[in-house]
């Protein structure tokens, strides 16, 4: 017997572990929204019910524990590679640095709730044990990338003096503040370009333009 095709669209219809999966990544998205508005003490299988079209025991039944939902929230903080920028092709340290302040608050701009979820996961971490390993994936993406990061500086013949480490922890430090600015309310253009200027003075730059 022959596929059987929407008419409509000529797609494919849904089997039934695609709506197992399209109606978790939903839920997973409503949580995202919640952990991003009112933090992770709000995030919760009762919760994430009010803010979608589920009831409350159709929500535990793809999610038995908060744990669970925690769990696919940070999956998807993972798969979108929040730190990822594609900063090839730069002629010299000043041009990367420019294409990577420029990634950086463009991924601040389209990825800020995922941004606030990662720093409020990350803060809760140090009180609640039962979140470290959860933290540990989404830092362990952030310190992937800070690798590929120095080793892209490096071959382009940058020093680094005194150590990446403390350059990567004021850049950090700096997306972070945007974060907590967009949370309070700031304009998010606003926000995005202060982050980039911020960054443009931080990151290194050839001899020849200091």
């Amino acid at each position: 017997m022959g596929e059987v095709i929407d008419s409509r669209d000529n797609r494919q219809q849904p089997t039934d572990l695609d709506v197992h999966a399209g109606r978790r990544h939903d839920l997973a998205v409503a949580a995202l929204h919640t952990w991003s508005e009112h933090g992770y003490s709000q995030v919760s299988v009762r919760n994430v019910a009010r803010r979608t079209r589920f009831s409350h025991g159709m929500v535990h039944y793809y999610f038995q524990s908060k744990d669970a939902l925690v769990a696919e929230c940070v999956r998807l903080i993972a798969d979108a590679h929040i730190f990822a920028a594609d900063c090839s092709g730069a002629a010299g340290v000043t041009d990367y640095s420019g294409r990577l302040a420029g990634a950086l608050s463009e991924s601040f701009r389209t990825h800020r709730r995922l941004h606030r979820v990662r720093y409020d996961l990350r803060n809760q971490s140090q009180f609640e044990p039962r979140l470290r390993p959860f933290a540990a994936v989404v830092e362990d993406d952030r310190a992937r990338w800070q690798r590929d990061v120095q080793r892209r500086y490096e071959a382009l013949g940058w020093h680094f003096d005194p150590p990446f480490e403390l350059l990567a922890e004021q850049v950090d430090a700096l997306v972070e503040r945007a974060v907590r600015a967009d949370l309070l309310g700031s304009d998010l253009d606003n926000a995005a370009a202060e982050l980039h200027e911020d960054l443009l003075r931080v990151l290194p730059k050839d001899e020849a333009v200091r």
